[in-house]
């Protein structure tokens, strides 16, 4: 007989088998299903019963036969036969599909009862539809489901937990988005990033934790940010790069409102050596930093360029001056290892009037035109230009979009806003200010932009906006600036928000305290009126880099207005850090 012949004849044997158990012919024993305490069924129906025979049972399974043959005790009473596994629910038809595979070989799995005939598969010793199960599922892992296989294969399948784990650690920005994910409870969430459930070594995996934290609040930040701070201390910081620290960990809303995270990413920065500064240039290229934390300011050295200063940036934790002059444009970057600037680019170009930076791209905006640079490669391409040409706008970039601000289009101030989007380059409108703004200054505030002063009919603004891109809505700040202002220099630190000397404003600093909401003078640039700073940027700097330095502090209003000139204060040497 041909291995066909053969094969069909064993077929034929086992469907009829199964027919004879369908129709209980033969049959001497009956599988009892006590499934009434399921969710769906009614409380006083009755176990099922299921018929089959003996010997089909115990020769496919291990345990059937040992319980039929007296090796195990219990579990039987004449020829009925409970089945029932601990800890794990049963249903009828899970078990007549086991039936079904024990009697012919054949089984339809799918995502619904894949997990239970496993578990049967597995108590019973059935190895071959054990494998069929394992490899059901490991096929079909998807980020909506590879949790809870996670957690199934943790105690069935080591395999199985393998390709689980595997597959969460690179798709977790996919899981983020699920709704299995963000419908975890507190505990649940705490036991997935903390415990061993994501095991991985790489930086990219733990940013994605942080985001995955971020993402399980921002369903429900209500009930939910006061949990934030817990989650957070389970990061793993110093697995992180300083870059990611700084542009995206420090000034994160979440982290900011929290004193307890912000304490952490302390602790992290003092670990590294590092300490939160705002780097300040003027037009002839001088250059100075301000640190907060200890109200000292420092002059660093000068751009070698001598070009006029257009703008500064950040790109990739590298301090970036844009200097222009005479059709010439020049890209220089801050070392700070040796406090020295060193020119990167020069070139034939048009005038830039505003910069911005996204991951590793420094994008350059001309009246007419966007050019993008990238340091890495050193390589330039223009962009799609903005819909609107503009003058004295502001640019910056919030959550991978840039976004250009108001201006002049050469006949009147502009209040319109465009949103730019890198991965298709283009280009759109979104919700206008309220005020008419033109060489205004703006900045992120907890993942808002706020756009402050500026000039509408060449009056200068002392009023604020904030434009809250989930809402696409603009809204003006309660609180007023000191002093009118524009052309100003602006940056925001975790805590607050600076803005520095720019026309009108005699060279008083002040702050946007956010927990107060209300601006403060801080004190008055500690220079003359010729080196007023129009650039600024707040980024980590080495503190090794001010220990040979000499500080000043800033000056205070009252004692200038007593001297009735600027003071200079005497130089003191930095604080131990």
């Amino acid at each position: 007989m041909d291995s066909q012949r053969k094969h069909q004849q064993q077929q034929e044997m086992l469907h009829t088998l199964n027919s004879f158990r369908k129709s209980q012919t033969f049959c001497d024993v009956f599988l009892v299903v006590d499934n009434c305490r399921l969710p769906d069924r009614l409380p006083d129906r009755p176990p099922e019963r299921l018929p089959a025979h003996k010997v089909v049972l115990a020769a496919c399974s291990p345990v059937f036969k040992a319980y039929f043959t007296s090796e195990l005790t219990g579990g039987k009473s004449g020829n009925e036969f409970k089945v029932k596994i601990p800890a794990f629910p049963l249903d009828t038809e899970s078990i007549e599909e086991l039936l079904n595979y024990v009697y012919t070989g054949e089984v339809e799995i799918f995502e619904e009862n894949a997990e239970k005939l496993f578990v049967l598969a597995d108590f019973y010793g059935i190895l071959s539809l054990r494998e069929a199960c394992a490899e059901f599922l490991m096929i079909n892992l998807k980020p909506s489901n590879c949790l809870a296989i996670q957690i199934f294969a943790e105690r069935y399948c080591q395999p199985l937990h393998e390709a689980a784990s595997e597959y969460i650690c690179n798709h977790l920005g996919e899981i983020w988005k699920t709704e299995e994910f963000l419908s975890l409870d507190f505990e649940d969430v705490e036991d997935l990033i903390c415990g061993e459930r994501l095991d991985f070594q790489t930086q990219r995996n733990e940013k994605d934790v942080f985001d995955g934290i971020r993402s399980w609040v921002k369903h429900d930040p209500e009930t939910r940010e006061h949990c934030f701070p817990e989650l957070f201390s389970h990061l793993r910081l110093s697995a992180m790069s300083l870059q990611f620290i700084t542009e995206v960990i420090a000034r994160d809303a979440f982290v900011t409102r929290s004193h307890v995270c912000d304490g952490l990413v302390t602790a992290e920065f003092d670990a590294r050596g590092v300490t939160e500064g705002i780097v300040l240039l003027s037009e002839n290229g001088c250059t100075s930093c301000y640190i907060p934390t200890k109200e000292a300011w420092f002059d660093l050295s000068r751009l070698p360029s001598f070009n006029k200063v257009r703008a500064v940036t950040v790109c990739e934790g590298k301090v970036y001056a844009i200097g222009w002059q005479d059709g010439r444009l020049t890209i220089e970057k801050f070392d700070p290892q040796d406090n020295i600037w060193s020119e990167v680019v020069w070139k034939k170009s048009s005038l830039p009037i505003a910069t911005t930076a996204i991951r590793d791209c420094i994008y350059l905006f001309h009246e007419n035109g966007v050019t993008r640079y990238k340091p890495g490669d050193n390589s330039w391409q223009d962009m799609a230009p903005m819909n609107s040409s503009r003058r004295g706008l502001c640019a910056l970039s919030l959550n991978g979009l840039i976004y250009t601000i108001g201006g002049l289009d050469g006949k009147q101030g502009l209040n319109t806003v465009e949103r730019y989007d890198p991965s298709n380059n283009h280009w759109e409108y979104v919700a206008s200010m309220a005020k008419k703004r033109c060489f205004a200054s703006a900045t992120v505030m907890d993942n808002k932009i706020l756009v402050v002063g500026g000039e509408s009919c060449f009056v200068p603004l002392r009023n604020s906006e904030v434009y809250d891109p989930t809402t696409n809505a603009w809204s003006l700040l309660h609180a007023k600036l000191c002093v009118s202002r524009s052309n100003a220099a602006i940056t925001g630190t975790r805590r607050k928000i600076f803005v520095f000397g720019g026309a009108y404003s005699n060279g008083i600093v002040e702050c946007y305290d956010k927990d107060q909401e209300e601006w403060t003078k801080v004190g008055q640039c500690p220079y003359s009126s010729t080196m007023a700073f129009n650039y600024a940027c707040s980024t980590w700097l080495p503190k090794a880099l001010f220990q040979p330095l000499k500080g000043v502090p800033l000056c205070r209003r009252a004692a200038e207005k007593q001297q009735g000139c600027p003071i200079y204060p005497t130089r003191y040497r930095a604080p131990n850090w």
